[in-house]
């Protein structure tokens, strides 16, 4: 790789200072609960805030579905999945919705997945500045692309590189946090950003000329599920509340399948405003793949979520962030799933 240029190596120092000063996210706040009864359960939920993470729970915080099964949801949300990951095998959550790391900690022995929330297909984006002359993934060989590693947009890159034939070595990869990274590319600092979806918004808005030269969408191995994963002890002590917290997710996906677009709306309205637009939240989810519950059961019991998991994983194998691939099935049980689904579904 290439060493960073002066604009990328100041952005690099910013983004460590702002990891030091994030690091103390679980107890600086932004944690709110369901509304349940005293005697229900509390179940301490991270998340991050995007939605194809955490829609069904603000969706179940808002109509009270997590409240009608007894559970008091207590919520904090975290900037990063590594910051949600190390406060999730610390013990300071019990359960936490993620976006690509969940086929990341959980096949390092960090968390039990519980469920998939959603399927990200099509959200990650490539971009190429004007006049950079990258028509492909193959001219990005001696380039400088900005991305967020180890998230669903770093695997897509890495699927497009390796179809491209193109050494990861050899194009000058920077790190950094995805509003930062287009605020680079955006400066003129970067070739190229691998990006999730609405990024590509601000992206067309700012930077006459610049081109979207392919997805993830292209590549069916950088699919990355979004999942709900549980600490290892809480998870080993607590089977009921695990299989209560999937049949309120099951009444809240019903609702939300019922009616997208006004589900969305209150979405956004209770756990958004300030934070995305309606606009950006429906151009989103037209990239992710939300199923009916019927849909989903079929998914679990023809082993397509633990495929979704396994292909993910194997890219951060591949990308070192993993030392070793293991069976998703090691850390996923999909019988809880499916047995919950099929009682609900009767």
């Amino acid at each position: 790789m290439r060493s960073l240029r002066t604009p990328l190596r100041a952005l690099a120092v910013a983004l460590a200072l702002t990891a030091v000063s994030a690091c103390g996210a679980l107890d600086e706040g932004g944690e709110s609960g369901s509304g349940a009864g005293d005697d229900a359960t509390t179940v301490k939920v991270g998340y991050l805030h995007t939605i194809a993470v955490d829609d069904k729970l603000w969706l179940g915080q808002i109509d009270g579905q997590w409240a009608d099964h007894d559970l008091n949801i207590e919520t904090t949300e975290f900037a990063t999945g590594i910051e949600l990951s190390q406060a999730l095998a610390g013990g300071s959550l019990d359960v936490a919705i993620m976006g690509g790391v969940t086929s990341n900690f959980p096949a390092q022995g960090q968390g039990q997945i519980i469920m998939l929330n959603s399927i990200e297909n099509a959200t990650a984006r490539l971009w190429a500045a004007p006049g950079s002359k990258i028509t492909s993934a193959a001219d990005l060989k001696g380039k400088t692309v900005v991305t967020t590693e180890g998230t669903t947009a770093d695997i897509f890159l890495h699927r497009a590189l390796t179809e491209a034939g193109v050494d990861r070595e050899d194009v000058d990869i920077v790190n950094a946090k995805m509003p930062d990274a287009v605020q680079a590319f955006v400066g003129g600092s970067a070739d190229a950003i691998a990006l999730w979806v609405p990024f590509d918004l601000r992206v067309q808005e700012e930077v006459a000329g610049a081109t979207e030269i392919d997805d993830a969408g292209n590549y069916p191995d950088a699919a990355v599920g979004d999942g709900w994963i549980a600490n290892n002890e809480w998870y080993a002590d607590n089977e009921d509340t695990v299989r209560t917290l999937i049949d309120a997710w099951l009444d809240i996906n019903d609702d939300f399948r019922a009616d997208p677009e006004g589900s969305l709306e209150k979405v956004h309205a209770e756990a958004y405003d300030g934070a995305a637009t309606l606009d950006d939240l429906t151009y989103q989810v037209g990239f992710q793949t939300d199923h009916t519950n019927e849909e989903w059961l079929a998914a679990y019991e023809d082993g397509t979520v633990l495929d979704v998991v396994g292909t993910a994983e194997q890219a951060y194998v591949e990308l070192g962030g993993v030392p070793e691939f293991v069976d998703p099935s090691e850390f996923f049980d999909t019988s809880l799933f499916i047995e919950q689904a099929k009682a609900h579904l009767e």
